[in-house]
């Protein structure tokens, strides 16, 4: 079963090239909420990706 509420947004880091960001974007608010980066996994703090795409905190 998928969810269609989400869509996953691979973009490009500005710091290290060929490494990508796998931004998850929530449909509804159109807004990321997470990132498969160290900064979002390790320490909760959105990352470049994230706030490309457009970010809110909770």
């Amino acid at each position: 079963m998928t969810d269609n509420r989400f869509e996953t947004i691979s973009i490009e880091s500005k710091i290290r090239e060929g490494v990508f960001h796998n931004v998850v974007k929530d449909l509804e608010s159109g807004k990321a909420v997470s990132c498969s980066c160290k900064c979002w996994s390790k320490g909760k703090k959105p990352c470049v990706g994230m706030r490309t795409v457009g970010y809110e905190s909770s």
